[in-house]
């Protein structure tokens, strides 16, 4: 049972400390604000994720061009020390898988050491080749297996270095791959090859490295807008948690402690009852700092209590269980309901019963007698929830003329309902109809395909209206027979813009910056950077098309070919758009066929000239930027045309369908690498938004969890500094002064003004309320500024305690204004006659 529950009855034997005098009221203890929600839950951020899979693509990258390295490193193995090549060549490949193993476990400080490690082995190696062997390699076969792992410590520096450190490390690596091609090149011009092939590195790795650099800053643009929004839906949370433990204690302050309060005060009722209900407050109170013992309740028992309700407040009420489909009276369906049902239940039938005896009645036929009412508790359990109907046959009174900013059926009924998951309430009533309240909990709601046997009592309760923003019945002219007279217990007004702001809590979106994480978003090839590589492309190849000039040949086919392939570059240049448009996709494709035509039409079976083919690679790097662009398929159409292309061309000129495919494989593993990076980190952003969510959710139950304890402990701290000294003396049976009495009503007066005027809460103004209502003003407080109190807060306390000093008799209604209002507050002094003061932004009345 949750403490809450009013048939909860304290132990036999309380021990209450001797009673104390009331305290003066004082401003009530402030919420102290919960921790951040980052402290919570360390979330995995997109930059962790992010260098797990570049680890790993480093890694397939190595084991691609490992793999396909090892024809060319087995015959440049040289005497006398083969084991030095073979340790060079496992270091090559094997730190870079090594560092793709260890991604997932290893401290960020070890992959950094096992990326350095790399680094300087690469330059070992490379420096190696230049100083111990410069011999020249044989003809065809005079590029050395090391260079073929230029890009690989590359990437893995740009993993982890800044942005300035690895552009300056593809630099020393790309220089010493040309200056070892230089060092073994058979070719009449060593240094033009060197040069040749230390550009078309710089400009190979370069892709990969901007790619890789490129991902990182969405990566961080990712953790960046992810903890904003995970802060804001932490605050958000907060705020919401905060409303609705601050509603359900005013909740529970209305019913019991401003009950027992006004028992006592109007001194109508007998000094045991008044400390039987005062210590029952006092044990409700301290129960709400302990969760419920039970998590569910059986049906059976919820209806026993539900009896046992029905008779402590209404002896003549009658309670029927009407299960459709078995005989009247028939034990209802059991089954198990939450403790927070159980008791929100018990609580809105409670309070609905108290306002039928209260008010139902009403004057009788004739003069000083009151017409007889029947009262009906109707119990409907069913497989598809529990529901309760209180009904009876009085003088009903009109929803929709209930003042939206009282408490009464709106949230002792309907209010915590709706703050129990699956928890729903509804009014009908109609002056001199009578008045039925539904109250239900129902788990799965039915479509209305499979209708359920919940139906017939809907039906007696027609469709759930919109909540009542009331508290109580109406109080009606006295003059009218068919409306209903007051209530004990007069409403507790507050804002409903409270109300349902505290019922809203929208949806986790996800960080708008995780869209940037979208690799194809990212690499926008409009800006500057891109822009630098696409004048590598041109001069690169450039210089490798002049380099393949074959004596004999016309140039104008080259030239052609070179210009279309330079073309295909550039139309992949234009601005990001999503999706990638496919007439672009096809203008590319068709560009790089026609170039390849070209350069078949144009080469001779075997030129023999160095770079002769360098229009495979160029438009295999085209295809990898098409492939970063998100159109991976496409891509490899364009691959497997080009390849088939080359063997036609091999075939056509004598040649065999190895020495074709022999030209194309090595470019196949570029694509690949490519591909295998952006599959990656699609995969990885779909992983990363799960994670987001997830990681957002956490800290948005975190934050509430939080805020829930913080803000019933304060709540409850201000409860029982205003009202436990004096139901501590009111729980000892006595006979009560008329100053008891008066201190009584004080206090009430002062836990209205707690819940409905939170705002104005605060020295100046609690002692000048007191102050008037001690010399007979009424006054009555209300907050609609939810949780958006004025600027001015301290300029409008002392203005409203300024007024409330010059008010001797009548009434003065006090009411702070949304936050989105050009004036703030409003007083309205009816004293003598009526006059409205207006208040503000300065805090200031308006024309004073």
């Amino acid at each position: 049972m949750s403490p809450q529950d009013p048939l909860v009855q304290p132990p036999a034997s309380v021990d209450h400390p001797s009673p104390v005098e009331p305290p003066t009221l004082v401003e009530p203890v402030e919420t102290k604000p919960p921790p951040p929600a980052e402290t919570l839950v360390k979330p995995l951020t997109a930059a962790t994720n992010l260098t797990r899979l570049l680890c790993i693509a480093v890694a397939c990258a190595a084991a691609i061009f490992g793999v396909l390295s090892i024809g060319t490193f087995a015959e440049q193995i040289w005497h006398p020390n083969p084991q030095l090549a073979v340790a060079a060549w496992a270091a090559s490949f094997g730190l870079p898988v090594t560092l793709g193993l260890c991604s997932g476990w290893a401290p960020v400080r070890v992959l950094r050491l096992i990326v350095a490690t790399e680094m300087f082995c690469f330059i070992a190696i490379t420096g190696f080749w230049l100083l111990v062997r410069p011999d020249q390699l044989p003809a065809g076969a005079d590029i050395p297996w090391a260079i073929t792992f230029t890009g690989v410590p590359c990437v893995a520096v740009a993993i982890f270095a800044r942005g300035g450190t690895a552009w300056a490390f593809t630099l020393l690596a790309c220089t010493l791959s040309g200056l070892v091609r230089f060092s073994t090149s058979a070719e009449a011009n060593p240094a033009l090859i060197g040069l040749a092939d230390g550009l078309y590195s710089l400009l190979l790795v370069s892709v990969f490295v901007a790619l890789t650099l490129a991902a990182r800053r969405a990566a961080a643009r990712v953790d960046d807008a992810t903890l904003l929004t995970r802060q804001a839906e932490a605050g958000r949370a907060a705020q919401v948690a905060r409303r609705q433990e601050r509603l359900s204690i005013d909740a529970l302050v209305h019913d019991s402690v401003i009950s027992t309060l006004l028992m006592a005060g109007l001194g109508r009722t007998a000094p045991a009852v008044v400390a039987e209900h005062a210590s029952k407050t006092l044990w409700q109170l301290d129960a709400l700092r302990s969760p419920p013992v039970q998590p569910v309740v059986l049906v059976s028992d919820l209806v026993r209590r539900l009896t046992r309700l029905t008779h402590q407040i209404a002896p003549d009420a009658v309670v029927r269980v009407d299960n459709a489909g078995t005989p009247a009276g028939a034990a209802p369906v059991e089954r198990t309901v939450p403790s927070d049902a159980v008791a929100a239940m018990l609580g809105a039938v409670g309070e609905a019963l108290r306002n039928s005896v209260a008010s139902a009645a009403g004057p009788g036929p004739r003069r000083g007698t009151v017409r007889p009412v029947r009262r009906t508790v109707t119990v409907l359990s069913t497989s598809a929830g529990f529901q309760v109907t209180v009904s009876d046959d009085g003088v009903g009174f009109e929803p929709a003329r209930v003042p939206p900013e009282r408490l009464g059926i709106s949230e002792s009924i309907i209010g915590r309902m709706q703050r129990v998951p699956n928890g729903v309430a509804s009014v009908r009533s109609h002056p001199g109809r009578g008045t039925d309240i539904m109250i239900a909990w129902v788990p799965e709601r039915s479509t209305p395909s499979t209708p359920t046997t919940l139906t017939p009592l809907v039906e007696r309760t027609p469709s759930l209206v919109e909540p009542v923003e009331t508290r109580a019945p109406i109080r009606p002219p006295r003059t009218s027979v068919l409306e209903p007279t007051p209530t004990l217990v007069e409403p507790v007004e507050t804002s409903p813009r409270d109300r349902r702001a505290a019922e809203r809590q929208p949806e986790t979106p996800l960080p708008s910056g995780a869209n940037a994480y979208s690799l194809s978003r990212a690499l926008d090839l409009s800006t500057p950077l891109p822009r630098l590589i696409l004048a590598l492309f041109v001069l690169v190849h450039g210089v490798l098309a002049i380099i393949a000039i074959v004596p004999g040949r016309p140039l104008a086919e080259m030239a052609a070919a070179y210009l279309v392939i330079v073309l295909a570059a550039l139309s992949l240049m234009r601005p990001l758009h999503e999706p990638f448009p496919r007439s672009q996709i096809a203008i590319v494709l068709g560009l790089c066929g026609v170039g390849a035509v070209l350069m078949f039409l144009y080469l001779p079976p075997r030129s023999g000239v160095p770079f002769a083919h360098w229009h495979l690679g160029a438009i295999t790097l085209i295809l990898v930027v098409l492939a970063a662009r998100g159109q991976i398929r496409a891509a490899w159409i364009g691959y497997a045309v080009l390849a088939l292309s080359t063997v036609a061309w091999a075939v056509a000129t004598g040649q065999t369908v190895g020495a074709g495919v022999d030209l194309v494989i090595r470019h196949a593993g570029t694509l690949l690498a490519g591909t295998l990076f952006v599959v990656g980190l699609d995969r990885t952003e779909a992983t990363l938004r799960v994670l987001t969510h997830d990681d957002i959710a956490r800290a948005r139950r975190d934050a509430t969890t939080v805020a829930a304890l913080d803000e019933r402990e304060a709540e409850l701290r201000r409860v029982n500094l205003l009202a436990r000294p004096t139901l501590l003396r009111l729980a000892e049976p006595h006979a009560l002064t008329a100053a008891e009495r008066a201190q009584c009503l004080l206090v009430e007066a002062s836990l209205r003004d707690a819940i409905r005027g939170r705002a104005l809460f605060v020295p100046p103004v609690i002692d000048a309320v007191q102050a008037a209502r001690q010399r007979g003003v009424e006054v009555t407080m209300i907050d609609d500024s939810v949780d958006s109190p004025p600027a001015q807060l301290a300029v409008l306390a002392a203005t409203v305690a300024e007024v409330l000093h010059t008010v001797s008799t009548g009434r003065v209604t006090v009411r702070v204004l949304p936050a989105d209002r050009p004036i703030i507050a409003t007083l309205v002094v009816e004293s003598g006659e009526s006059r409205m003061l207006v208040v503000g932004p300065d805090g200031r009345v308006v024309g004073s």
